[in-house]
């Protein structure tokens, strides 16, 4: 089966997001303090709301869609060997050599910490509510990486035979009122295993929407030629979202609004990357191979910047959030250009080596 390009340049798209989302939460004015708080800034909370529903949702429907395509080339057996490997492995990596700086400065920041880093670790394993704002343990941006294993891991037997058998969900028939139904199970169960907030549930039901539906290709093709009207919901939603949050209407119109514009976030712009994103360049062979890196190590840099910026680089908040939107971003990729050419650090961060893009 022809590569969907697609797929990549999507997860590339999301990935790169996480800088300025990221960034933006030293700015929020909704009260999430986050590791370091600079100040209030209504357009980047705005940023960060507009962004976060549909944005995280749509990065584990590419990953099932992307399991889906997987079962064409690994049995189950080098499907777990691959998890292993690519989503275990870093991840515990990165809760000893990347995570603990972060509560680290969130401590120092808001708590006038005053021990090193390495006593630190003994604040580090106590368990709290799981953020690290407090100081104390959290998988921070690695939790995606945690719930996409164990979520590999306990769909796999459904997922294998439903793949062997060819189950097909006859999207064709009903489409609309099973789109409908679909699109309101993660929100359903979201409350189920909910942890930190994110419910191992609700994004394990997005990644089973991914490998059932949006792996199809007849529904690929919808989605291209529904963008012309879902795109513009989405965009119509998204301003009245930023409306709502500024004269402060929440509640249950709140919650519908969000259901309905994650829904058409996600069909919009998977539509649209089928329509304008279905190309291999450069851009996406090199991003391709760092994009993972990139998300296990970003948050780290981004805070490290962000506490020094706080305390030491006294000029505009826009001018201080795109210098480090920029610096972060240019330090990752230093970072990862570094990394993947050791045979350590780059079997400890998941990147596969090849001889070629070494040369």
């Amino acid at each position: 089966m022809e590569r969907k390009y697609f797929i990549d340049n999507l997860r590339i798209f999301c990935i790169l997001l996480l800088f300025p989302f990221h960034v933006g939460m030293f700015y929020n004015d909704f009260g999430e303090r986050f590791y370091v708080h600079i100040a209030d800034c209504i357009p980047a909370s705005l940023l960060n709301i507009s962004t976060y529903p549909w944005w995280m949702p749509l990065l584990f429907v590419l990953a099932g869609a992307s399991t889906f395509y997987a079962f064409e080339k690994r049995t189950a057996k080098q499907y777990i060997i691959e998890r292993v490997l690519k989503l275990y492995i870093p991840f515990n990596a990165a809760l000893i050599f990347v995570i603990p700086v972060q509560p680290y400065l969130a401590d120092i920041y808001f708590n006038n910490y005053s021990g090193n880093y390495f006593e630190h670790f003994k604040e580090f394993f106590v368990f709290t509510d799981f953020t690290g704002y407090d100081g104390h343990f959290t998988p921070a941006q690695t939790w995606f990486i945690l719930y996409l294993f164990l979520i590999s891991l306990i769909t796999l037997p459904l997922l294998k035979l439903a793949y062997n058998k060819n189950f097909d969900l006859k999207l064709n028939r009903f489409i609309i009122l099973k789109l409908l139904f679909i699109g309101v199970i993660p929100f359903v169960i979201k409350p189920i295993a909910n942890l930190g907030g994110k419910s191992i549930a609700e994004f394990m039901a997005w990644f089973l929407i991914g490998f059932f539906v949006f792996s199809n290709e007849t529904f690929q093709e919808k989605t291209a030629s529904w963008s012309i009207v879902t795109f513009p919901i989405f965009a119509i939603l998204l301003i009245t979202r930023c409306v709502m949050y500024k004269i402060q209407v929440f509640g249950s119109y709140w919650d519908l609004l969000t259901y309905i514009f994650t829904w058409s976030g996600i069909l919009s712009l998977f539509g649209l990357g089928k329509k304008f994103l279905n190309f291999y360049s450069g851009f996406t062979k090199y991003f391709s191979q760092a994009s993972y890196s990139l998300y296990i190590l970003h948050q780290s840099v981004i805070v490290i910047l962000g506490f020094f910026a706080a305390k030491y680089v006294m000029i505009p908040y826009i001018l201080q959030y795109i210098l480090i939107v920029l610096i972060s971003f240019a330090i990752t990729i230093g970072l990862f250009e570094i990394f993947r050419r050791n045979k350590v650090t780059s079997f400890l961060l998941g990147i596969k080596r090849k001889k070629n893009n070494l040369a």
